[in-house]
């Protein structure tokens, strides 16, 4: 069986707690043809010659080849990512966080072969959410009443959800190099979202994302997205997606959900807005997000104390 060469991607900036553990999770993959790949984003004190050495002394005969980059200015996560793919050779793109591991060595292994069988482009899965000290699970995502929206029937539907909220870990997803001679590198307007856009921009073009009925990621909570510190960058990207990938489409969404984006644009964008009048002229969709609140506290307790 010829084994096409994956290329693993881990980003790096003045985040250095979990790096061994990150890359020991790529170190003891059972596929053999693997290219691992770091690009320090102009890290304060990246030590290039020390993770080299973590590398060389620890890689196996399935490491065929292995590089430690270092941005001597800081790119953001969208051009980092970009210029770290072009800069690969694998068939087929591995991203993995570097406070992220691998669930078990079997991971790559699979990935490959839902890309041969399916021919697909991109490939997602679950994600096992942990604490940050990766030894205590919390829950599992996707929840499994979402599965079903990875069909081909429920594309639209996918969009739609995806409009609401991204269900779609970049943690636990992966490429195929013909996704980007296809569709170009990932959307440089936005610094550090480099997931949710494209995602959007893909399901809306018709590109099936594929779902791989396994565990890929022990993820730990904590990091830009799930952190409670406001990220400005984030924030303007999360703008950015509702004026450019989700407001111009509202034939593609119900007319509630176009609503509730449409607030959620005015609200954040709008430095004068008079929030008592936006919340008159917009009532059902504060009633809306008042019932997605309570929903959200309840499940969250009961996670907490049953563990469900």
């Amino acid at each position: 069986m010829d084994h096409p060469l994956v290329s693993v991607i881990i980003l790096t900036y003045n985040n250095f707690n979990y790096l061994e553990q990150c890359f020991d999770s790529v170190l003891c993959q059972s596929y053999p043809k693997l290219e691992i790949i770091i690009s320090d984003d102009c890290s304060r004190n990246f030590n290039k010659s020390s993770v080299e050495n973590y590398l060389r002394n620890n890689k196996r005969e399935n490491i065929v080849d292995y590089k430690v980059m270092q941005n001597n200015k800081n790119l953001g996560i969208v051009k980092n990512l970009n210029h770290t793919i072009k800069t690969s050779k694998g068939s087929y793109i591995v991203p993995l966080d570097c406070d992220d591991c691998f669930y078990d060595e079997h991971v790559i292994s699979l990935l490959v072969q839902k890309f041969l069988k399916t021919g697909a482009n991109i490939i997602t899965g679950y994600r096992n959410v942990y604490d940050k000290s990766l030894n205590k699970f919390l829950y599992r995502l996707p929840e499994k009443k979402k599965i079903k929206l990875f069909t081909p029937d429920h594309m639209d539907q996918l969009f739609e959800e995806l409009c609401r909220r991204n269900i779609i870990a970049s943690a636990c997803t992966s490429y195929s190099r013909k996704l980007f001679e296809q569709y170009g590198y990932l959307d440089e307007s936005y610094k550090v979202l480099d997931d949710y856009p494209e995602y959007l921009k893909l399901v809306r073009l018709g590109e099936r994302i594929h779902f791989i009925n396994t565990t890929l990621i022990k993820y730990r909570l904590g990091g830009i997205s799930t952190g409670k510190a406001i990220n400005p960058a984030f924030e303007e990207d999360i703008n950015l997606v509702l004026k450019k990938e989700i407001l111009p489409y509202p034939e593609k969404i119900s007319k509630r959900l176009y609503r509730v984006k449409l607030y959620d644009y005015r609200r954040r964008t709008e430095k004068n807005v008079n929030l008592f009048l936006l919340s008159i002229n917009y009532f059902d969709v504060v009633l809306i997000k008042i019932v997605e609140r309570l929903k959200f506290s309840i499940k969250t307790y009961l996670i907490n104390k049953y563990q469900i």
